[in-house]
């Protein structure tokens, strides 16, 4: 990985990042496993970096009677060629998860912008609203017109009570 690379992802405040999308789980599910497999693949160059150390074949020699394993371990030693890997498909994976994880980290972005903003408008709202004590029959009305035909329906019909009405405010008169 390059040292831009390293240095972002050591950067990043892995917990914040976790408490901030801790609603949306595959996205924390997916940063979790780039950053697992970012941690394995760094201790792997590092124990790889660490592990490549000449071998003294002559020391062997000296201290071995069979010299002859040493000559063959050393050929064997000196045949091994470094492999270089294309890593085409391994960055295109990860081209990918960081288009899928950008794509899902926007549309985050747009849902809590669309909440916070139908939030501001109803802290707006409950400031500017009246109190219940203010309010008139002509604001219940204008809010509700189908209160004045349900209202005429019961007078028609002789009923002046509201359904369940009683069972939701029991009558107290009676104590």
């Amino acid at each position: 990985m390059s040292t831009a690379g390293r240095k972002f992802l050591t950067s990043v405040n892995w917990p914040v990042i976790n408490s901030v999308l801790a609603k949306h789980t595959e996205i924390t599910k997916s940063l979790g496993s780039f950053r697992k497999g970012y941690e394995e693949a760094e201790r792997q160059l590092t124990q790889l970096q660490e592990a490549n150390r000449p071998i003294d074949f002559e020391h062997y020699r000296r201290i071995l009677k069979n010299t002859e394993i040493v000559d063959k371990l050393e050929k064997i030693a000196k045949a091994q060629k470094i492999v270089k890997v294309d890593l085409a498909d391994q960055l295109k994976t990860i081209s990918a998860f960081e288009a899928k994880a950008v794509a899902s980290a926007e549309q985050y972005v747009k849902e809590t912008e669309a909440n916070l903003s139908d939030l501001s408008e109803t802290v707006k709202n409950i400031e500017q609203a009246r109190p219940i004590t203010q309010l008139t029959v002509d604001d219940v009305v204008k809010a509700k017109p189908e209160v004045v035909q349900r209202t005429e329906e019961m007078v028609k019909q002789g009923k002046f009570t509201v359904d369940g009405y009683d069972e939701k405010f029991p009558n107290l008169s009676l104590l």
